[in-house]
């Protein structure tokens, strides 16, 4: 009776070994499943932390080089530049504001000459304000040399709660350096 309580015993604790063994097999695989998927977001997050990087290199080599043509500031070449963020920002360039460009101011003692562009909303036409500053962004990133340096922006109160805000003008100057006139 001993040797039949003895293989009995071994039996049970040979089956209680199997099914633990089996379990602990299917959770490890499941961790090891889990493991493996983050390493692969991981990898497309490195990725494209890697890609924009080199766009953000890219784009600072290009504004330290300033890659803009020479032609494209001139009367209808800094039209044509306010007009392209300006549609980049859901804007209409033809109706939601004028233009208008200034005289270079000569400031020679300092080797600049200043340009102003102002440009003035329409009143009727409130803009939402992510876009507003979508567009100055994009007006001033993408060239070194034209910067905001006046802005008047009120709130739309009949449309506040759709933060939509009035912008009644921006003005922008551009500094280039002045030229030397020949003797």
């Amino acid at each position: 009776m001993k040797e039949l309580d003895f293989v009995k015993l071994t039996l049970w604790l040979s089956g209680l070994l199997i099914v633990a063994f089996l379990g602990g097999w299917f959770w490890f695989g499941h961790k090891i499943e889990g493991l493996e998927r983050d390493i692969k977001s991981t990898t497309t997050i490195c990725r494209q932390v890697g890609e924009v990087t080199k766009d953000i290199k890219l784009f600072e080599k290009e504004k330290k080089n300033d890659k803009a043509p020479q032609d494209a500031f001139d009367k209808a070449g800094i039209l044509s530049y306010f007009s392209e963020w300006a549609k980049r920002s859901h804007f209409n360039p033809a109706q939601d504001y004028l233009f208008k460009p200034r005289e270079p101011e000569k400031k020679n003692r300092d080797g600049w000459q200043d340009q102003l562009f102002v440009i003035d909303f329409k009143k009727d036409k409130p803009k939402r304000r992510d876009h507003l500053f979508t567009f100055i962004f994009n007006c001033e990133s993408q060239s070194r040399r034209i910067k905001l340096q006046k802005a008047r922006l009120t709130l739309a109160e009949e449309n506040a709660v759709e933060d939509l805000w009035n912008a009644d003008s921006l003005t922008f100057v551009r500094r280039d350096p002045a030229k030397v006139a020949a003797d």
